[in-house]
């Protein structure tokens, strides 16, 4: 009798040995995510008997408790970034079985700023700038992300790798060749912790202030000639380029009687013609066409050529008409020719007669 109960002891003792921890105790949440300096807490809970229930922690830890069913670690303000909370229970057959609560203590950076490296003034079309994002004691850096925008538009995500729990400045690098169409353009970084389902939705982010970029260019124009067709009164000519810096303008034109330097890009004239607008910075020029065509002048020569053309024709109306009257019937010429009948019987006769 005495040896069946020490081989009973024996198998509780094993069962509750190979018998897995998530069996007795239930943590709640099963794994906590929270903000530094935030309140923390999570229950553990069992369905066992037992001799006693706690929680180990660096920061606020629970003394055993006997016959609890459930048991709550809780901290006002978590500021231990290893913090690693054990629930514990003490078995009345079986040895003490715990579980770990797994903590992710994490901090949005305290500044994010963005700047120029290699272009302190405004940038030439196509050529190359780094721009630099600064991240100021962020962490885990394990789930940082960092993205670059332009105007709304995601450029860059950086991801991380290491597994430093505590606060990381970091600098992430940007490498663009503006155009023309980024003049103006803002740019700008955000750090992201996407910290999982157990974290808060949607993940916290921090962004940087805008950086704003100027970028200097050549003139262009949108088209290169113009054709007007002109009506009473002046005309205004406008040859706005687009160019950064702004252009300076020169007009050419054969009714001008030389080219005229202007800081408008406008010019007001009456006559008809061709003229050429010239934009110019200090990065290059573009030309424009104005070709002014006057609708009175081929109102004009419409009717000029309409009127040549009806006196062509009413000269070769007539022509014909005289050539019809005064050209002779060939064939009342023919016939004013042959000898009547009467010259014929006459000339007969005489012949008969000549010959007896």
């Amino acid at each position: 009798m005495a040896c069946l109960d020490f081989f009973r002891v024996v198998c509780l003792s094993a069962c509750f040995i190979l018998r897995d921890a998530s069996e007795i105790l239930v943590l709640e949440p099963s794994r906590l995510v929270v903000e530094y300096g935030a309140k923390a807490s999570a229950n553990c809970s069992t369905n066992v008997n037992h001799n006693g229930m706690g929680w180990e922690a660096s920061q606020g830890p629970v003394d055993m408790v006997e016959n609890a069913e459930l048991l709550t670690w809780t901290v006002p303000e978590l500021t231990h970034w290893d913090i690693k909370p054990i629930c514990y229970i003490n078995l009345e057959q079986g040895p003490q079985t715990e579980k770990n609560l797994s903590v992710t203590v994490y901090k949005l950076p305290d500044t994010l700023s963005i700047s120029f490296k290699n272009c302190p003034g405004p940038v030439t079309e196509e050529e190359t700038c780094r721009l630099q994002c600064d991240i100021q004691n962020v962490a885990p850096v394990r789930y940082l992300q960092v993205m670059w925008y332009k105007q709304q538009f995601r450029m860059k995500t950086t991801h991380f790798t290491e597994t430093t729990i505590i606060p990381v400045n970091k600098s992430i690098n940007l490498m663009i060749q503006p155009s023309r169409d980024d003049d103006g353009a803002k740019y700008w970084c955000e750090a992201r912790l996407e910290l999982g389902p157990d974290g808060p939705q949607p993940p916290p982010t921090k962004k940087s202030d805008p950086l704003s970029i100027t970028v200097h260019y050549k003139p262009v124009f949108s088209n290169d000639t113009e054709i007007i067709e002109a009506g009473d009164g002046e005309i205004i000519l406008n040859c706005t380029a687009r160019a950064n810096p702004p252009s300076e303008y020169t007009w050419d034109a054969a009714r001008l009687e030389k080219a005229v330097k202007l800081s408008a890009s406008s010019l007001s004239v009456s006559r008809s013609g061709n003229y050429t607008c010239t934009a110019s910075n200090r990065y290059g020029t573009a030309k424009k066409l104005f070709i002014i065509k006057s609708k009175y002048r081929d109102n004009i020569v419409l009717w000029v050529i309409l009127t040549i053309g009806l006196l062509i024709a009413v000269l070769l109306i007539a022509g014909y008409i005289i050539h019809k009257r005064y050209t002779p019937n060939r064939r009342s010429a023919n016939q004013s020719k042959s000898p009547s009948p009467a010259f014929q019987r006459e000339e007969g006769e005489e012949l008969v007669s000549t010959v007896k």
